[in-house]
């Protein structure tokens, strides 16, 4: 009795073998991708932790940034703002500010007029309210702020810290001085006691160039921060 050796069958047919080494490659490819994006979500996590960090600035100089909503305000910064529309509609000392120009004054109503300090603050308010303030503020300024003669200013004693009552919404109080130099009449002071809104606006992108003047500068940048 003799033996016949049999040719040696495949284990798989040839189309499943095939079938085999792609689902091989497969599971390789998707092991090496689920590697990939578990990677690059824990950079990601990891740059979204980092809340605060460092840019470096034009003039060479570092400033830390924080990530912030749209509608965030620092504290100082809201102060600042109060304190700045403080002095420009209460301190009036015949010049355009920034300038040694003579201020001739800005015409609200027929022959009414206010410093052109003023009424850069009013660009700062709400523009129906700062209309409104404009108005009633010519009938206390004298005729003498624009001749040079009388004198005005204000400084603030008390800034309360600033209360959010709604996102972007701020309250803060006020304790403030005017006082009044006139020629022949002498000093008077005036306490200016309030409780000042203010919310958030959008910062504008400013469209005009390094040569601009100073009107232009503040009509399109006075509210940038806050209104």
């Amino acid at each position: 009795m003799t033996f016949k050796s049999l040719p040696s069958q495949p284990l798989l047919p040839e189309s499943k073998n095939t079938l085999a080494w792609c689902f091989v490659l497969l599971t390789g490819m998707v092991s090496i991708l689920t590697v990939a994006v578990v990677f690059n979500s824990f950079n990601l996590n990891s740059l979204a932790q980092k809340k605060v960090t460092f840019v470096q600035l034009k003039d060479g100089t570092t400033a830390r940034v924080m990530e912030a909503d749209s509608f965030y305000r620092e504290p100082k910064t809201i102060k600042t703002f109060v304190s700045n529309w403080i002095n420009l509609t209460w301190s009036w000392d015949g010049k355009i500010p920034g300038t040694n120009e003579p201020d001739p004054g800005i015409k609200i109503k027929k022959s009414s007029k206010v410093p052109t300090s003023a009424w850069m603050a009013s660009l700062m308010m709400e523009s129906e309210f700062g209309e409104a303030s404009l108005v009633e503020l010519a009938k206390l300024i004298p005729n003498g702020v624009f001749e040079g003669r009388t004198r005005s200013t204000a400084y603030v004693s008390y800034l309360s810290e600033p209360r959010e009552i709604k996102q972007g919404v701020w309250e803060i109080d006020l304790i403030a001085t005017r006082v009044l130099l006139e020629p022949g009449i002498g000093e008077s002071r005036q306490p200016f006691n309030r409780t000042i809104t203010i919310k958030t606006t959008e910062i504008p992108v400013s469209p005009l160039g390094e040569n601009a003047s100073l009107v232009e500068k503040t009509v399109n940048g006075s509210s940038g921060i806050m209104g």
